[in-house]
């Protein structure tokens, strides 16, 4: 290596440690005089860190979450049959349990590594309440264990053990057996051996529990089971001919956590869900985060616009200030985003606690494990990073220092030229200097703006950009009239976001427009104020844009989320009251399957069983063919569902009952409140035989993913309302040098008041309406492809969601300026 070489290297080393030693120079004198800026951005960053991580915390939860093992916990191998069903490579949960013969026991029985081989089934007792008890064979208590607490075990057949919750005494009569036992565990009564075959049929069980001879392994005991069961060939209870093709009726041999998927039918697809609606709404957090960040870090660069635009003319290279722009920006964000990641932990685990209360009731486990804790710190530096790529675009175009007044005309964003404010100047009011309000609004339109720097007004580029997307998301909403059901849902929400992105590009021109609508009745009703108002506006329009568009996205946002549950709720409880209702009905869900851009698919619907007596309380308003002629093999399917199967009466559907069992039924009617009813109708003496519990009351809706999916929606609307705050204080907080400016050309501190409240009602007016325009087309699009009705927001919903935003764009420009 030659002396120059060496020589050339050193001067570029210590070049790069001077630019980087000024580019930390310059982030810090910025920190030190936007402090009041960096403040609200750290607020607004250490917010988006904290929901971001509740949502990774979430996300990480539901997906290590299983059915909890308990009945079963102290049996090392658990039998059962394969409670899901298959289709071409799909394959969904069953919610209805498929037993297996009970002649498996008796084969189990004979493998060595076995030491004892219990049958476990679960029956309903009748009571005289009408509601009845859960019973079990008594010997099935010792797979939990549950041990008595008093009394002995039952002997006879009129003899019973009643679980401590069901508030029995020993002596107590319950369903005209006795008591003679209290033992632990959940509310069920449990008989002796041959009465529990007696009420729970003897042909088939629910599950086995395999215990091992001594000094056998787990691993051991099942690969032994495993191969009894292959080599005798055993199959679920039923019948061949009912078997779905792709479902070959194969035995499951269980073990571990494992074990928890043969006790809650529920947790499966409870578990499947939960994941799903968390992997959707992860997908709108992250966009309303980013949006919500770019936005604000945006308007706080642009005060420092002048600045950077003088840094340049001095000499200042562009790597430097990016570097200087992303260092002061990260500085920031990197405490906050750590601090929200932090207090993450203990949030999520507050909130959370009442979500695993109610999982619970259904079996399933959704525990909080140490290593899932560490999830905040990714989207702690995921919001780092989106904070710095936010900056990097603010240093590259640091602005044009602003033309000379009477250098040649100003147009505005709509294209015209600005009125001459000059030819019809308000009378100055008292409170003032006397100084024309002309004057007080050319001035700060000629010098301030952000320390001397003018933002450029939209292109148009970048108009033609905002109306194209704009017309993406009217298309998307179009495709969900289309779509039914889940496939509508997607479309309106897709149309949302991709609207909301063509606002944003839209924002500055539509500041101008609505300006220009307004200028005279705010002039006339605001006086020097109102004048004010519409100058600032003109001068700065890409100001106000930035200040809509975080009021339009927590406006269409919460419009369409609350919309859509909202309409849902109102459509199906008008149906519900139109249908009536049904004593005897038996509630149940079904599968069907297609084919979706290729790929098989098995759908889940809700299905009511219904008798001769049932359809005379009913009217499930029938749109064709004879309720009269609906029983066994036959079905009647709601109007949605048909027009999706491509279904009409007298064709013949392909359906699968809860416990996977394939029948053939021909389509006997079409009806229209599916909603209320279920997407299909049976005869309920076919239906009954495939639901696990038929004489069980319908259980309560626990609502959990519903009740999930409401805090979800609150808590990005909050986000979304604290972004609207964020950002109009840091565009209030860079608009001192302006007030000061006006103040000293003679405007009085009530006419800034007017002129900041005008302007605030602009904003939050502005954003509403373009908010609620943009949510209507996706949300009535959805309405009218689900529901078949115009969409239903309940007022107070609308009336919260308008005070939220006027006390969110008054608190964001107006108290912000109080301080000096």
């Amino acid at each position: 290596m030659t002396g120059d070489s060496v020589r050339s290297g050193a001067r570029g080393a210590r070049g790069a440690r001077g630019r980087a030693g000024a580019a930390a120079v310059l982030a810090r004198a910025a920190l030190r005089h936007q402090r009041r800026s960096w403040r609200t951005v750290f607020v607004a960053v250490l917010a988006t860190s904290l929901l971001l991580g509740c949502f990774a915390l979430a996300v990480t939860t539901v997906a290590l979450g299983r059915p909890a093992v308990e009945r079963y916990a102290a049996a090392p191998v658990v039998v059962t049959a394969d409670q899901t069903t298959h289709h071409r490579g799909a394959h969904a949960p069953l919610t209805e349990r498929l037993r297996i013969p009970a002649g498996v026991a008796d084969l189990l029985r004979s493998v060595p590594e076995v030491a004892r081989v219990v049958a476990d089934r679960e029956f309903r007792v009748p009571a005289d309440d009408g509601t009845g008890y859960p019973g079990r064979p008594w010997e099935a208590a010792e797979l939990a264990p549950w041990g008595l607490r008093e009394g002995r075990a039952p002997e006879a057949a009129g003899e019973v053990v009643a679980s401590a919750e069901l508030d029995l005494p020993v002596g107590a009569r319950v369903a005209g057996y006795r008591v003679v036992g209290v033992a632990d565990g959940p509310a069920t009564l449990w008989f002796t051996a041959p009465e529990a075959a007696r009420l729970g049929g003897r042909d088939t069980v629910d599950a086995i529990g395999v215990l091992p001879a001594p000094g056998v392994s787990t691993g051991a005991l099942s690969t032994a089971v495993r191969a009894a069961l292959d080599t005798a060939g055993a199959v679920d209870a039923r019948a061949a001919g009912e078997r779905p093709a792709d479902d070959t009726g194969e035995l499951r041999v269980l073990t571990g956590d494992g074990r928890g998927a043969a006790e809650a039918l529920g947790a499966t697809p409870l578990w499947r869900d939960l994941l799903a609606l968390f992997g959707a709404i992860s997908g709108t957090v992250l966009m309303v985060a980013g949006l919500v960040l770019a936005t604000l870090i945006t308007r706080a660069l642009r005060h420092r616009a002048g600045e950077l635009a003088l840094l340049r003319a001095v000499g200042a290279q562009p790597g430097q200030l990016r570097a200087t722009v992303c260092r002061e920006a990260t500085t920031v964000a990197l405490p906050a985003a750590l601090l929200g990641a932090a207090l993450a932990v203990p949030v999520f685990a507050l909130l959370w606690r009442p979500v695993t209360a109610q999982a619970a009731t259904v079996g399933l486990g959704l525990p909080v494990v140490p290593w899932a804790l560490p999830a905040p710190l990714l989207t702690a530096a995921l919001t780092v990073a989106a904070v710095a790529l936010a900056a990097l675009p603010a240093a590259g175009a640091p602005g044009r220092p602003a033309a000379p007044r009477g250098s040649g005309k100003r147009q505005t964003p709509g294209g015209r030229a600005p009125d001459r404010c000059a030819a019809t100047p308000p009378p100055a009011r008292p409170g003032g200097t006397g100084a024309s309000a002309c004057g007080a609004a050319a001035a700060p339109a000629a010098s301030v703006g952000g320390s001397g720097g003018q933002p450029r007004p939209a292109s148009a580029g970048r108009r033609i950009a905002g109306l194209g997307v704009l017309g993406l998301g009217a298309a998307s909403a179009g495709t969900a009239v289309a779509l039914p059901g889940d496939g509508a849902a997607a479309a309106a929400g897709a149309a949302v976001v991709v609207m909301v992105i063509g606002c944003t590009l839209l924002g500055p021109w539509i500041a101008g427009w609505v300006l220009g609508l307004l200028a005279r009745p705010l002039r006339r009703l605001g006086g020097v104020g109102g004048w004010l108002a519409v100058a600032q506006g003109r001068a700065d329009s890409a100001r106000l844009g930035a200040a809509i568009v975080p009021i339009v996205l927590v406006t269409a946002f919460a419009v369409v989320q609350l919309g859509a549950d909202a309409s849902v709720r109102h459509a199906t409880a008008q149906q519900a009251r139109a249908a009536g209702s049904a004593e005897g009905a038996l509630a149940t869900t079904v599968l069907t399957t297609r084919s979706e851009l290729g790929d098989p698919v098995i759908d889940r619907h809700p299905a009511l069983g219904v008798t001769a007596e049932d359809l005379r309380t009913l009217d499930p308003g029938v749109r064709a063919g004879d309720l009269g002629a609906l029983g066994p093999g036959t079905v009647a399917v709601g109007t949605d569902r048909a027009r999706a199967l491509g279904a009409g009466v007298g064709d013949t559907l392909t359906l699968r009952y809860g416990d996977g069992t394939e029948a053939r039924l021909r389509v006997v009617a079409v009806y229209e409140r599916s909603l209320a009813l279920g997407a299909f109708l049976l005869d309920r003496g076919q239906l009954a035989p495939h639901v696990s519990d038929p004489d069980a009351p319908p259980a309560p809706d626990q609502d959990l993913e519903r009740r999930l999916s409401t805090a979800a929606v609150a808590a990005i609307a909050a986000l979304a309302l604290l972004a609207v705050c964020s950002t109009l204080t840091v565009i209030t907080v860079g608009r001192r040098p302006e007030r000061a400016l006006l103040r000293r050309v003679g405007a009085g501190r009530g006419q800034l008041g007017t002129m900041l409240a005008v302007e605030a009602a602009v904003v939050a007016v502005t954003g509403l309406l373009l908010g609620a325009a943009v949510a209507a087309l996706p949300l009535t699009a959805f309405s009218w492809a689900t529901l078949h009705a115009p969409p239903h927001l309940p007022p107070g919903q609308a009336a919260a969601l308008v005070a939220a935003v006027v006390l969110t764009t008054a608190a964001g420009s107006l108290l912000p300026a109080l301080r000096r």
